[in-house]
């Protein structure tokens, strides 16, 4: 089972899934550290209660790259009710990882949050271009 885990995180380094912006994203959304300077970018494209499609982008390090192509990959296609209980399941898992992956999680579930906070006001007349949150940690966090 470990081969076929460093196997799957391989394939998504090297491989990243639904990494870039979407076209017409209806929620857009930015996990960062102002510290460090780190980002992650998240997009979705909902139609009604499902996730369409969804893309992200990050100037972080490869675990960040890793963890959004799988959570991406996780979500891609499900209801919005299923992607939160993913979001915490994915976020109660790291946290018993090391420091640094546990940073880079949150920022890439920060951003999906974010993503999510900009549909709505949207969806309630904004016109803002996204929405912004940032975290505590950053991903160069000494273990």
């Amino acid at each position: 089972m470990e081969n076929n885990l460093n196997q799957e995180i391989i394939e998504h380094l090297m491989h990243p899934r639904n990494y870039g912006p979407l076209k017409a994203p209806t929620g857009i959304g930015v996990g960062h550290s102002e510290r460090s300077g780190e980002f992650v970018m998240f997009y979705i494209k909902t139609e009604g209660e499902i996730l369409q499609e969804v893309g992200y982008a990050t100037n972080g390090c490869q675990d960040t790259v890793v963890l959004g192509s799988m959570f991406t990959e996780m979500i891609k296609g499900e209801s919005l009710e299923y992607a939160q209980k993913a979001a915490i399941k994915l976020r109660d898992k790291v946290s018993f990882g090391p420091a640094k992956q546990q940073a880079c999680a949150d920022m890439v579930l920060t951003a999906f949050e974010a993503a999510l906070i900009h549909e709505r006001n949207c969806i309630e007349g904004s016109t803002e271009e996204l929405y912004a949150i940032e975290i505590d940690m950053e991903c160069e966090v000494e273990e």
